[in-house]
Formats: structure tokens, sequence, C-alpha cells
């Protein structure tokens, strides 16, 4: 007897687990308007991203004008604001045909879609931009961080921290084709 309540309890068990919870998509849980609002802030957020590289693009351009090596990696960075472009109308084009009441497996789709493409863009711009680092120094591309560290740490009071830094940026990356401030000759205007 014991064990046929064994085995009823684990095939119960079993039917519970491959059964699965489909909670989601649920109006109770309010999940399709936050999705739709997590999708038009994506949007525009890309949009205000946009700004940032097209900035970045101009910058670099310039730079690239007085140093040949970078007209490559002009041209490269170029095309991924071209594709941040594309990318922004595609979304947009989609938020547009969606609604709050769309369907719970569209909107996931659609958001997660958008969150993918925002982050490769991320990744190819910091790529482009440790390039640009490394060939205005004349050097090896600095590596990323292959982990970060955790946050969970708990660090004693007055222990010496080591200072993390972000991204480097564009400005960063042609800072070194920059004058020293300090170092330049002063003018002479006047007759001698």
């Amino acid at each position: 007897m014991s064990a046929f309540l064994r085995v009823l309890f684990f095939a119960l068990a079993g039917v519970v687990l491959l059964s699965g919870c489909r909670t989601y998509g649920n109006e109770k849980h309010e999940t399709g308007p936050k999705t739709y609002q997590a999708i038009q802030e994506t949007v525009e957020q890309m949009e205000q991203d946009l700004g940032r590289v097209q900035a970045d693009l101009r910058r670099l351009e310039s730079a690239a004008e007085t140093n040949v090596a970078l007209k490559p990696l002009a041209n490269r960075y170029q095309s991924y604001v071209q594709s941040h472009e594309d990318a922004i109308a595609g979304h947009r084009e989609q938020a547009e045909r969606l609604t709050p009441q769309s369907s719970y497996r569209t909107l996931h789709r659609t958001y997660g879609a958008m969150i993918t493409d925002r982050r490769l863009l991320e990744t190819k711009y910091e790529r482009a931009v440790r390039a640009v680092w490394a060939t205005v120094r004349e050097t090896t591309i600095p590596r990323k961080r292959a982990q970060d560290p955790s946050r969970y740490v708990v660090t004693p009071v007055n222990f010496p921290r080591v200072r993390q830094r972000g991204p480097i940026t564009m400005a960063d990356a042609l800072r070194a084709m920059e004058a020293t401030p300090g170092l330049q000759q002063e003018e002479t205007g006047g007759s001698e």
C-alpha cells in the first residue's frame, strides 16, 4: 500500500511540475499595459541614444580629417549610426501597431527584440570607441573586463576602494588628439 501511495504522490508531483504556471498575460497581473509602456520607453531611449551617437560621429569625423587612420573607423561608426536609425524606424512602426490590449506573446516578443537590438548596438559602439582609443594612442585595443565584480560584497568602513570606471566615451577616446592645456605658445599680437 505504501508503494502505491508513493507512486501516486510522484505521479501527481510530475503532473504539477509538467503543467507549469501559465499566469503570464493575465489581465489580473496587468502585464500587457506594463509591457506596452516599456516598449514605448525603449523607443524613446533609443532615440535619445541616437542623438548622443550622432554627436560622437560628428566628433569622430572631425578627428578623422586630421588623423587618416581614423577614417575607416569613422566609416564603420557611420554604418552603426545608420543601422541605429533603421532600427528606430522599425521599432517605432511596431510600437504604433501595438496596443496595451495586444496579446502578451506579441508584446513580449517585440519588447525582447527591441532590448536585444539596443544591447547589440551598445556593444558595437563600445567596441568602436575602444578601437578609436587605441588608434589615437597607437596601441592595442583596451580589453573590457570579462566579468563585473559582484555587487553583493560587504566592504569594511574606511577600507580603500578601487574606483570603477564606466565604458570609454568618444570624448575620452579622442582626448589624446587635443592639445595639452598650458603648453601652447602665447601668440604675440603687436608690432615688434
